[in-house]
């Protein structure tokens, strides 16, 4: 089976968020199943410096105000997938992130720029480039969900075309919604804008034509399938959703041990496994205390935020409850990219206890000793498609602690005292209802246990570390996904 991967991001080269991971590893996971799997990628100036050579393959002209398309071939070593990159200088041969220019302000043309881009992806399907012709194009979030858009439209012009679509919703609030004015720059038939199609309360939503016109829809984890259904989480997309809900799976994502492994983590302070956790845990606790320049002791329980500080994280509710937190004996840090102006109350709050919080700027590597340091990872998020950073948690001895929502719901086993403890299953500790004193209330919950049942909150680790998000797990039910919509074509 071939499948074309659009992407906008890719770990560890451009990443603004969980989408860059997912779409690193999953990919490496279905190319090990067997899938013939390729990116396609605009030609980013952190993307173009990964390559050595690069091979001509196709060009197109005069299309989206560019004179030139440019599309490229190559490998990047140590990755085993081939590329395609896009190039339109205008376009994408820019400084700052994908989205943004450096001081943070979104592109005026970004609807433009990844409009090309999908067009571009969805031209593979008649055969002419490359000679390769995917059975699947896998589209990913609003940049790219004009695909399937533009897919149906190949395939409304020839019937011939037999290559499906798929959409995976990574986050349902970033819908890449546009005036109507840009309606005619976008190249799509003016039958395509109506309620079954592209129109959003008069306004373009290129995430609403993914999910309008592809074959397959897919989102991160199970729960937040059924969640984006509802009024609460469907951000005026619901309907739609319904509407399609036959076409839509939860998918979990996972993790790739192979970089989040405590037993081989070069990131970390001292490696450690089930068998010597509590001593590993103790090293890097205070190697992370002595880091953040916070009181050095191990048996002061170690809570740790690593998050993007954003309202869907929880912020505004984990700012009201700090000083709440810190009255329990308790330290705290909290490592994130500021995305709502929360870091200078952070910061103040910071140096009102500077024994006990701190806050430091996100950074790749030392996420990792974070993780390795801290009892316990908190995300009190409004809302989780799926989330990472619990995975890791726990393979790390790491106990989470979060709201009850998404894929944080679908990857946690809470612990409670009536069940899962006395079946040695909890995972973790969740919390229902967004609010301070739900949060609060679960913290101490959890400083209860952490101070009080020692053997416990051991058990809980070990039940925590022991479990499995291979992405192995997840490529099966891609698999499975892409070859029930191919069975249904045929």
């Amino acid at each position: 089976m071939k499948t074309l991967f659009v992407t906008s991001e890719l770990f560890p080269y451009n990443k603004t968020g969980g989408l860059g991971d997912v779409c690193a590893w999953l990919p490496r996971a279905l190319k090990k199943a067997g899938i013939d799997i390729r990116y396609i990628m605009p030609a980013f100036p952190s993307i173009l410096q990964q390559f050595t050579e690069l091979t001509p393959v196709y060009k197109f002209e005069n299309k989206f105000k560019a004179k030139e398309i440019n599309i490229y071939k190559g490998t990047i070593k140590g990755n085993p997938i081939k590329f395609y990159l896009v190039e339109v200088p205008e376009f994408f041969l820019r400084a700052g992130s994908p989205y943004s220019d450096t001081c943070g302000n979104p592109w005026g043309d970004n609807y433009l720029r990844y409009a090309c881009f999908s067009w571009v992806a969805a031209q593979f399907a008649d055969g002419k480039i490359d000679d390769w012709t995917p059975d699947v194009i896998h589209a990913n979030d609003w940049m790219t969900g004009l695909v399937p858009v533009y897919l149906e439209i190949l395939k409304r012009k020839n019937p011939d075309i037999k290559t499906s679509s798929v959409i995976t919703i990574h986050n349902l609030a970033f819908q890449g919604v546009y005036p109507f004015s840009i309606y005619e720059d976008l190249d799509i038939p003016n039958y395509m804008f109506n309620e079954d199609g592209l129109e959003f309360y008069r306004q373009v939503s290129f995430l609403k034509g993914g999910i309008s016109f592809a074959d397959k829809i897919t989102t991160v984890s199970p729960t937040y399938a059924s969640e984006i259904q509802t009024n609460e989480f469907g951000c005026g997309l619901q309907g739609t959703l319904v509407k399609r809900r036959d076409a839509l799976t939860g998918i979990l994502n996972g993790v790739d041990y192979s970089i989040w492994n405590p037993e081989t983590d070069k990131n970390i302070k001292e490696n450690y496994n089930q068998n010597t956790v509590a001593q590993g845990k103790k090293i890097n606790k205070e190697y992370l205390q002595s880091k953040l320049g916070i009181l050095k002791n191990s048996k002061v329980p170690l809570f740790g935020i690593l998050s993007r500080l954003t309202e869907q994280k929880g912020i505004d509710i984990l700012i009201d409850s700090i000083p709440a937190i810190l009255m329990n004996n308790v330290q705290l840090v909290i490592m994130g990219t500021d995305q709502g102006n929360y870091l200078p109350r952070l910061k103040n709050i910071a140096r009102q206890y500077p024994e006990q919080f701190a806050v430091v700027d996100f950074d790749e590597d030392f996420s990792h000793q974070v993780i390795a340091g801290c009892d316990v990872l908190i995300n009190p998020a409004r809302f989780e498609p799926c989330g990472l950073t619990q995975m890791f948690a726990m393979r790390y001895g790491t106990i989470p602690f979060t709201r009850k929502t998404g894929g944080l719901a679908d990857s946690i086993i809470d612990a409670n005292f009536q069940n899962t403890i006395v079946s040695n299953t909890a995972t973790g500790f969740l919390f229902d209802n967004y609010s301070v004193h739900d949060f609060i209330y679960g913290i101490n919950r959890i400083l209860n246990t952490f101070k009080n049942e020692k053997k416990i909150w051991d058990r809980i680790i070990k039940q925590a570390m022991n479990q499995n998000f291979s992405w192995d797990k997840s490529a099966a039910e891609y698999i499975d996904l892409y070859n029930t919509q191919l069975n249904l074509i045929k």
